[in-house]
């Protein structure tokens, strides 16, 4: 068969297409998204597919079919998308309600739980993490108070914030004492 190479002729061919199989296709994306406007949008989008590549498809064959499939691919990645998008506001909803507490005294509770959990860390590590995280102290304040090495002081910041982690998530704890960003 003679295929059609000239962009005239390309371009009736795409405009035929488009006014003869639009509406059809709309329905037909209708079908899975139940959206109208997600609708046309996934048809206008199979469309400019369509033209884009326009030099690798063969205006010879029957369009329906390959469109039908264009149209059904988009609008089953729209709705793989869609659920993305609820997955991540359900995430994002759920991370407000624990790390952003409505209130002053939300927000004093999660302090005396993360204090509670640094009082039961080992003595020095303890200590080392009131100063740290409590007095806001720095490394070398911390070293010379207890007599101990800047290394030593970084030691048991490490194994306080690891021992911390476990019961609270990383960004809770950046959240309530921010000096630790550079941990």
């Amino acid at each position: 068969m003679e295929r059609y190479t000239g962009t005239c002729d390309v371009k009736i061919l795409f405009e035929n297409s488009f006014r003869e199989f639009f509406k059809p296709l709309c329905f037909h994306a209708m079908s899975f998204v139940k959206d109208e406007e997600a609708a046309k949008d996934i048809v206008h989008d199979v469309f400019l597919t369509v033209w884009t590549r326009r030099d690798e498809i063969d205006f010879n064959q029957p369009m329906l079919p390959c469109l039908l499939s264009l149209t059904r691919h988009r609008a089953i990645n729209y709705l793989e998308h869609l659920k993305v998008k609820v997955r991540h506001a359900e995430l994002e909803a759920k991370a407000e309600a624990i790390y952003f507490p409505a209130d002053d005294a939300g927000h004093e509770e999660l302090i005396l739980k993360i204090k509670d959990r640094i009082g039961k860390l080992p003595d020095k590590c303890r200590e080392v993490m009131y100063l740290y995280l409590i007095e806001c102290k720095k490394y070398k304040e911390i070293a010379e108070m207890l007599g101990i090495s800047v290394n030593t002081v970084k030691t048991h910041i490490s194994n306080g914030l690891k021992n911390l982690r476990e019961e609270f998530p990383a960004s809770l704890l950046l959240l309530c004492f921010p000096q630790i960003k550079n941990y």
